[in-house]
C-alpha cells in the first residue's frame, strides 16, 4: 500500500520526468527543484479535464505520452481529485520518502523545459 501511495503522491513529479525522457524533451540550462518544477500545477484550482485540455494545446509531447500511459493518467487525473493543499502535502511528503529521485529531477538538464512546459499548462488551463 505504501508503494502505491508513494507512486500516486509522485505522480506529478514522476510524469514530468518520465515523460522528459521518454519524449527527449530539448535541453534546458538551468534546473529546477522538484517542488519548483510541479508548482505551477500543483497549486492549479484548474480540473483535470481543463489540465487535459491545455496539455493538448500547450504541449501535445507531454498530452500524448500521457494518453499512451493511461495508469499515468489515471494517477494524475486522481491528484486533481485533491485540493492544492493536499496535493502539495502529498508531494511533501514524497519528496521526504524519496530524496534519490527528488535529487535526480533537480538534476536533470531538461527540467527547465518541464518546468516552463507546466507554466504553460498552469497559465491556461482556466481557459478550457
Amino acid at each position: 500500500m505504501s508503494f502505491v501511495r508513494n507512486r500516486r503522491a509522485g505522480v506529478l513529479l514522476g510524469a514530468g520526468a518520465v515523460a522528459a525522457v521518454a519524449l527527449a524533451l530539448a535541453p534546458a540550462t538551468a534546473s529546477a527543484a522538484p517542488a519548483d518544477l510541479v508548482a505551477p500545477l500543483l497549486n492549479s484550482t484548474c480540473s483535470f479535464a481543463q489540465v487535459d485540455a491545455a496539455l493538448h494545446d500547450k504541449s501535445p509531447a507531454l498530452a500524448q505520452f500521457l494518453d499512451q500511459n493511461p495508469g499515468y493518467k489515471a494517477e494524475l487525473k486522481a491528484k486533481f481529485d485533491l485540493s492544492p493543499a493536499e496535493r502539495q502535502a502529498e508531494l511533501d511528503q514524497y519528496l521526504r520518502d524519496n530524496p534519490d529521485a527528488a535529487n535526480q529531477a533537480a538534476a536533470d538538464p531538461r527540467a527547465g523545459g518541464i518546468a516552463a512546459s507546466i507554466q504553460q499548462v498552469a497559465d491556461s488551463c482556466n481557459n478550457y
